[in-house]
């Protein structure tokens, strides 16, 4: 069994202090932005847009998103509220930081773009994009026969690591890469990537080392564990994992409780032997990223030039793919999102797990790690895809 996680940074004294140096590690910085262009504005925003009625598209302990329209021009957006005191603390510089990285991210069309801002005393309010095509994640958790294609994963994954490896050049790393946090611009036809939620996301400082554990469980790299430095080797363990998922529909690395998932990740125990894994191409890229070693892993522009992704399909053009989704959705009978099903029909723990959607914040992390709730215990249904919280002792906010 391998020993329990290091501490990690989670339960501040203070919401500044998640902008400097750890007590347990006085050489670790975590980068926080504050540089704001986007105009932050005080009047009334219900003034500006409507809510949409109806069931909101997530919710979590600080945070509710909901479908808006903009009054003016009459489009659509996702209106993310979010709250600036959590558990006594201020947490604006939290808020502060994930628009920052939205600002300095809006000239890629792979990553969210954030329309405006708008403040209260109590709350501030991101307008954002709103991808009307969802998650991958519903996608992923689909039966086999209507799951995507491995030409579909290639597509994706494509426009995924252009998003990465956008962030990685102006050293931004993610950090919760995962289902929920891909969303598509429209189902059918099969949209374009947007990436979402910059909560946990980092900025790297050259000459100085960043070491926080933060993630979701089954995503982490081995280094979130072992509380080694964080660097942009760290988004392409995630992005190994997601690959996986996406072809397989499984989750390579949870085991029956937080300590096995945890072991599975030390050891690099891993299934490769699954009737979706034949491609011979897809499983090498697989394993250039889920190296335990973080320096021998493959970086975004090197996957972007890996073999299986440069393949040319042979049995279907993109034109081929979409049309295919498209005839699979008209097909099968409509069915309630999973981010948007009720606490009624899925009981509040499902509903917490599950409920994980775009745009998403926590509260302040601590700077006083405690080993004891780096993550809550996994109340696994099957291997097939049971989500943790990501981070401990954190209501993830939805948006």
């Amino acid at each position: 069994m391998i020993p329990p996680p290091s501490p990690r940074v989670t339960d501040t004294r203070s919401c500044t202090r998640c902008r400097g140096q750890t007590e347990t590690n006085p050489g670790a910085t975590a980068i926080l932005l504050d540089n704001i262009k986007t105009p932050i504005r005080t009047e009334s925003f219900k003034e500006l847009y409507n809510v949409i009625p109806g069931k909101e598209l997530g919710r979590g302990k600080f945070a509710i998103v909901k479908r808006c329209m903009e009054k003016s021009t009459g489009t659509e957006y996702a209106a993310k509220f979010l709250k600036k005191r959590r558990k006594g603390q201020d947490c604006r510089v939290e808020v502060l930081h994930e628009i920052a990285v939205l600002d300095l991210t809006n000239t890629s069309h792979r990553i969210i773009n954030l329309h405006q801002v708008y403040e209260t005393l109590t709350e501030m309010v991101l307008v954002l994009e709103y991808a009307a095509g969802g998650e991958v994640f519903n996608q992923c958790v689909a039966e086999r026969d209507e799951a995507f294609s491995q030409e579909e994963v290639k597509w994706l994954m494509r426009q995924i690591l252009e998003g990465v490896a956008f962030l990685h050049r102006n050293n931004i790393v993610h950090l919760d890469l995962k289902p929920q946090n891909i969303l598509l611009t429209s189902a059918c036809p099969l949209g374009d990537i947007k990436i979402v939620d910059f909560g946990l996301s980092r900025r790297l400082c050259q000459n100085q080392e960043l070491r926080e554990i933060m993630g979701t469980p089954e995503y982490v790299a081995p280094e979130i564990l072992n509380y080694e430095p964080i660097s942009t080797a760290t988004d392409m363990w995630s992005i190994g994992v997601l690959a996986y998922m996406m072809l397989t529909g499984t989750s390579p690395f949870l085991g029956e409780d937080k300590q096995e998932t945890f072991l599975n990740i030390s050891q690099i125990n891993i299934d490769y032997t699954g009737n979706e894994l034949q491609d011979l191409s897809a499983i090498h890229f697989i394993q250039s990223l889920l190296i335990k070693e973080p320096k021998s892993r493959a970086t975004a522009e090197e996957c972007l030039r890996h073999h299986w992704l440069q393949e040319q399909a042979q049995k279907k053009t993109e034109e081929n793919i979409t049309s295919e989704i498209c005839q699979r959705e008209h097909a099968k009978p409509a069915q309630p999102s999973l981010s948007s099903s009720s606490s009624e029909e899925e009981g509040p723990v499902v509903e917490e797990l599950m409920v994980v959607s775009a745009y998403t914040t926590g509260p302040c992390r601590p700077t006083v790690p405690n080993p004891e709730t780096l993550f809550p215990d996994a109340k696994a249904i099957s291997k097939r895809f049971t989500f943790e919280e990501p981070r401990c002792s954190l209501q993830k906010t939805i948006f």
